[in-house]
């Protein structure tokens, strides 16, 4: 396969989206047999304890996060009230707090989310290096079931065994981040039938120098020329085998939108949870969490093509399609008048598109495009002080007064 066949940017620049590829820099024909391999082993059944299982809904799409927080009623508003307030009618499969308040719950019934209890314990000895160098608890601590895998990895080992325990579950699923993700419409709508799709695994890509609309390189990165990519793969990997001056070029996926059909979407966990196992084996506190995470892992595979199948998975352009990632956008270094250098800064606003009623644009898609409205936004935290003031002027999209829940959940209930 041509090295000039496998990035195409150029096609992007001209309009030419569908002719978009970001292939990956390798490609061995065993690959894909060793994948269908890893596909076909056992799925054991959550270890988690099933609070509640809500009605089968109108649709078989799926949402599936983590969001063990103790308290967290204004994020489920945002998480699941904009999704059922713009119109998803498919499956929320979430893990919870085991002590998840009353009012929460009663919340997440009637909205029809399916959810299990994640009770977080210490991990195994084998991978607990290095934890006392973070104090982010994702990276520190493991759940009741899966203690050879820290929260962070073990989120897409409970999603691959919620996926395989739901019967229903049959179109596009999306396993996501909880905390900083919002819905302007059903992030499905625009990819047509599940069964039908010529790629059955798509990665979100986050802003890249080509997909940058700013002139400033400081505002987008790409994943080769990533100091933290590199500082956090290479001592696992080796130089060689990360080289990542062959993906100088190439765009940064995010770990926490990954969309797929059931076959494409168990594929990226199969391999993905593969790779945490096989890394946690290594015996090198190099490999484990904290000292590498989801993403940088993620993004490895990717471009030496170990999730097999490469004519049957996309990326994603930032500024197109169901998601639109703004947290490099909002939150970046520049220079300051006041120290003479670079200083981090949030909440910026310069690459953010609106339309007449304030809704946030996909800049790369045309009006009259389904996904012209960004259906998804991820990573909004790093926006907050122009956010915050965005979300109480369109509460309308993710609260309603006396939330009366889900028709289709009232009905099957009555």
């Amino acid at each position: 396969m041509p090295t000039s066949t496998l990035f195409t940017p150029d096609e992007f620049r001209a309009g030419r989206i569908e002719n978009y590829i970001n292939l990956p820099t390798m490609y061995n024909p065993d690959r894909n047999n060793i994948v269908q391999e890893l596909m076909e082993q056992p799925v054991p059944e959550p270890t988690e304890i099933l609070l509640h299982k809500a009605p089968t809904p109108p649709s078989g799409n799926a949402i599936l996060g983590l969001a063990s927080y103790p308290k967290f009623k204004d994020g489920w508003m945002k998480l699941v009230g904009s999704l059922r307030t713009n119109g998803y009618e498919g499956h929320i499969i979430v893990g919870v707090h085991p002590e998840i308040p009353q009012d929460e719950r009663d919340y997440l019934d009637k909205m029809g989310v399916t959810y299990y209890a994640v009770e977080t314990v210490n991990c195994s000895k084998a991978i607990l290096s290095g934890v006392s160098q973070t104090g982010n608890r994702v990276r520190a601590k493991c759940s009741r079931g899966l203690e050879n895998l820290k929260l962070e990895w073990g989120r897409y080992e409970m999603a691959r065994r919620w996926l395989r325990a739901c019967d229903t579950c049959t179109g596009w699923s999306m396993v996501i981040d909880t905390r900083d993700i919002f819905f302007q419409q059903d992030p499905f709508a625009s990819l047509g039938d599940a069964d039908d799709a010529r790629q059955d695994l798509m990665f979100v890509e986050e802003v890249a120098q080509y997909t940058n609309t700013l002139p400033d390189k400081l505002r987008a990165i790409n994943i080769g020329a990533s100091g933290r990519y590199k500082s956090l793969t290479i001592p696992c990997y080796g130089a060689d085998l990360v080289a990542p001056q062959k993906i100088i070029d190439r765009p940064m996926l995010c770990s926490g939108t990954v969309i797929g059909n059931t076959n494409g979407i168990h594929r990226f966990l199969s391999v993905l949870v593969n790779e945490f196992h096989k890394n946690n084996g290594k015996g090198s506190i190099e490999c484990m969490s904290p000292h590498t995470t989801d993403q940088w892992t993620m993004n490895y595979l990717y471009y030496r093509g170990d999730f097999g199948f490469p004519r049957q998975t996309k990326t994603l352009p930032w500024g197109t399609g169901p998601v639109l990632t703004v947290g490099k956008p909002c939150a970046t270094k520049a220079f300051s008048e006041v120290t003479k250098k670079l200083e981090h800064v949030n909440s910026l606003k310069d690459m953010m598109v609106f339309d007449a009623n304030g809704l946030i644009l996909n800049p790369h898609e045309k009006k009259g495009s389904p996904t012209f409205i960004a259906p998804t936004l991820h990573q909004w935290d790093r926006c907050h002080k122009w956010i915050d003031p965005w979300f109480r002027k369109h509460k309308n999209l993710f609260s309603r007064e006396n939330e009366p829940g889900v028709d289709w959940v009232r009905e099957k209930l009555s």
